[in-house]
């Protein structure tokens, strides 16, 4: 069957025209080595940009996709630990320290190679790459790669960071009876926040001082600009949130519907795809009391509002670039660590010592919902609406958790612009920039075996026009979070989902056919099967890959609460 991306997300090769700079820029040289900056945002869904399908106002992250290259089969791990080690090192998660998150680790991982819960000395990252190229390197925004080994310590020059994986965004209130604060730190300091701070806005200043503060030196720089938005708790600035109020007010499942129609137009899912069918324990929207859906549509204007400003913060970085002449020497790659989140704490009974305490804590009435006094969650409702055409969410290896947007600007450079359905993943993000900053120095990190199933390549000879495909040496990538499963070799995926998403057995599917991984087609391409299988035991015996056992469970069986659409329910 021919693959209907490739009908209107074709990638279309053009010359790319230079930017004139402003006479800011003649303050200071532009290095010969072009900057590279990597921007992620935290729980960000692949349908939630305009260019993506995505109804949220997203004009900055829309124009860098415009000018440059928007990647259509992108994938990234489920969860935010495990991308963020494979982002920064281009390794497998399980090989960096974070075959698993800290949260979750079962007996028989504990001390086992790959799951320290730390960048392991295993692996190097970008900005220790960079070093000897002369590169500053910068960060800001969340880390959620253990206190062992903070960014001073793996080769950031400057660093704002949360060290937690996740905090209230006006301040640094906490979200467990054990974290009641949260902890920011600047160049390994303890940092108190200011008044007026909100995550985004600030984790953007910050990033724009460094670079500022480096320019003096003459040197390209690295920037990792970590986005906590927009994860749990969602808040955002209050007039933001009512814009998107009306947006919402049809509920989850026209959301859904509008989602995936807009996909269809951009050519991004086959116009006789079928979207997942509904989750059974999300109620219709008609179902809900009217207070039921005032409720809920707040909580999905919020959502939206902090991708907006999320959006809008980029734009001044962009526009910082622009003024100080250094954007069109800047390789700019955007995307998000997994799928959107589902789970809501407040009413997944399943940690009561986050619940109760977030109970005690919070006013999560409607009138405080995306306050700095609330603490709410994105929930299965309309965590299943963004995730539109593609299965589940964030911790699981379906494609609901593990397609990302990329986006991939540099436009000094690129010639390739438009979609792509080229196959990428967060292992490739090394590399690019590797490449970017000296093409000969990719060789693999000195301690580090030649496993080439667990490494990313460059995708720079694509971008720049240099190269008709993405050339690698090996034929597809494995995943596992949690004993769920998954190996992906270009458009066909097996997978092998636990109780209670799946049945412990694998089935083969056809993402580019079937999005919504719901046909399996095991049957019919037996030899394509038993393949696919056998690379995957391949992949997780290079990898050093631990299952927890068999009975091991993320969100226990009988631990939700019996109402989805009301957060102050009891069992």
């Amino acid at each position: 069957m021919k693959r209907q991306l490739s009908l209107l997300a074709a990638v279309v090769l053009a010359a790319v025209p230079v930017i004139s700079s402003s006479a800011d820029a003649k303050t200071a040289q532009a290095p010969a080595r072009p900057n590279v900056i990597v921007i992620l945002a935290d729980d960000l869904s692949y349908s939630d940009l305009g260019t993506y399908g995505g109804e949220i106002s997203t004009p900055n992250l829309d124009a860098l996709a415009k000018r440059g290259l928007a990647f259509t089969a992108f994938h990234t791990t489920p969860m935010c630990s495990p991308s963020r080690a494979e982002l920064l090192t281009g390794e497998d998660q399980h090989r960096t320290g974070f075959g698993t998150m800290a949260e979750f680790l079962t007996d028989n991982q504990r001390g086992q190679p790959g799951y320290e819960l730390l960048l392991n000395e295993r692996v190097s990252t970008i900005p220790e790459r960079l070093k000897p190229f002369g590169y500053n390197s910068f960060m800001s925004g969340k880390w959620h790669l253990g206190r062992g080994a903070l960014p001073p310590q793996r080769g950031f020059d400057r660093s704002f960071y949360l060290i937690q994986g996740a905090a209230n965004h006006f301040i640094n209130k906490g979200y467990a009876k054990h974290m009641a604060t949260v902890q920011y730190e600047e160049d390994g300091k303890p940092f108190t926040l200011p008044s007026g701070f909100y995550s985004s806005d600030f984790y953007t200043s910050r990033m724009i001082d460094y670079i500022e503060e480096g320019r003096k030196l003459g040197k390209p720089f690295f920037g990792y600009l970590a986005y906590t938005a927009p994860h749990f708790p969602l808040q955002a600035p209050e007039a933001l949130i009512a814009k998107y109020e009306p947006v919402y007010a049809a509920g989850w499942d026209a959301l859904r519907s509008k989602r995936f129609e807009r996909q269809k137009e951009l050519g991004l899912v086959p116009s006789d795809a079928s979207a997942p069918p509904a989750r059974e324990r999300v109620p219709a929207w008609s179902s809900l009391s009217l207070e039921q859906q005032r409720y809920q549509t707040k909580i999905m204007a919020t959502y939206a509002a902090m991708i907006e400003d999320l959006d809008t913060n980029v734009g001044r970085l962009v526009a910082y670039l622009k003024k100080t002449g250094q954007y069109d020497n800047t390789l700019i790659l955007f995307t998000s660590d997994n799928g959107p989140e589902a789970l809501d704490l407040n009413h997944d009974y399943f940690l009561p010592n986050v619940t109760d305490w977030l109970e005690e804590n919070y006013d999560n009435s409607y009138e405080s919902v995306g306050s700095a006094n609330s603490f709410v969650f994105l929930g299965e409702g309309w965590a299943s609406a963004v995730a539109s055409a593609h299965r589940l969410f964030k911790d699981y290896v379906t494609e609901g958790g593990i397609r990302g947007p990329l986006i991939v600007s540099w436009p000094a450079a690129q010639k390739r612009v438009g979609f792509t359905d080229m196959p990428s993943t967060l292992l490739d993000i090394l590399p690019t920039a590797v490449d970017a900053a000296d093409g000969e120095a990719l060789e693999q990190h000195a301690a580090s075996p030649a496993r080439p199933d667990s490494q990313g390549i460059s995708l720079l000879p694509y971008i720049t026009g240099r190269s008709e495909v993405i050339a690698r040496p090996f034929d597809g990538t494995g995943f596992e979070l949690f004993g769920n499963e998954a190996f992906v070799s270009g458009d066909w995926k097996i997978l092998k989902l636990r109780a209670p998403e799946g049945d412990g057995t694998w089935k083969l599917y056809n993402v580019a056919w079937d999005p919504a991984e719901s046909h399996d087609l095991a049957a019919e391409y037996p030899v394509r099967f038993a393949a696919l299988k056998a690379a995957y035991q391949a992949y997780a015996t290079h990898n050093g890959v631990v299952s927890p056992p068999d009975d091991f469970r993320i969100v226990p069986t009988g631990g939700k609460r019996a109402e989805t659409s009301n957060p102050t329910a009891k069992p």
